[in-house]
Formats: structure tokens, C-alpha cells, sequence
């Protein structure tokens, strides 16, 4: 399901998959400073589900992430931490470098697909 929460002019898909505890939120697009408090919202909408135990976020069709989408991912892991595991699907240049190149990588856990990520739910 398209989201229309993502502003007009904005390149932000935000798709939802809820299953039993676990949520996969697909993101598509940029995430700069103009679409990150979408995403966050999107996020925080998802955290807050009854019953989530998991939450996973899909960044492998993003273009652009930009250190206010990054700055969204840590706060997003704070405010989740010892409440729900929180995954994150990333690879290549656009993505997993930036959270690589800040350190991220160490503090969240990444993986290189979706199915990589729930494999260890």
C-alpha cells in the first residue's frame, strides 16, 4: 500500500507488511532532510503497534540517505531498544556505506537483505 503521509514533490515510498509481532516497512526513494520526518513519523506510527516485537526497515530501493534519514534510524533504534528488535536491510553504496562510514553499523543491526534480517528472528 502506497503511502500518501510522503510530501508532494518528495521521491518516498513507504509500503507496510505486518505479520504476527513482526512489521517490515519497505522505503523506496530519498531520504533527505524534506522526506526524513515522514519516514520518522512512519516509524514511530510503527513502533507503537500493539504487539511489535520486530520491526524491520527495508532501505535496499533507496536511492539517498542523507544524515537526517540516518539521524531518524538511531533515534528510531534508541527509542525502540529493550522493547522490540530493530533491523535494518541495507546494501550498497547508497545505503549501508553512509551507516558504515558513521559507525552505525556497529551500534544497529544490518544485513544485506529482508530475508537475511528475519532469518534471525
Amino acid at each position: 500500500m502506497e503511502n500518501p503521509e510522503a510530501s508532494p514533490g518528495s521521491h518516498l515510498g513507504l509500503d507496510v507488511d505486518v505479520a504476527e509481532g513482526l512489521v517490515v516497512l519497505h522505503v523506496s526513494g530519498e531520504i533527505d532532510v524534506v522526506t526524513a520526518p515522514a519516514f520518522e513519523r512512519k516509524l514511530a506510527e510503527l513502533a507503537s503497534l500493539s504487539g511489535t516485537s520486530v520491526l524491520v526497515v527495508d532501505l535496499l530501493d533507496v536511492q539517498f540517505l542523507s544524515s537526517a534519514g540516518l539521524a531518524v534510524l538511531m533515534r528510531t533504534a534508541d527509542d525502540l531498544e529493550g522493547r522490540s528488535r530493530f533491523l535494518i536491510a541495507a546494501d550498497g553504496p547508497a545505503t549501508a556505506r553512509p551507516m558504515t562510514l558513521v559507525g552505525m553499523a556497529d551500534a544497529l543491526e544490518i544485513f544485506p537483505t529482508v530475508e537475511a534480517a528475519l532469518s534471525t528472528v
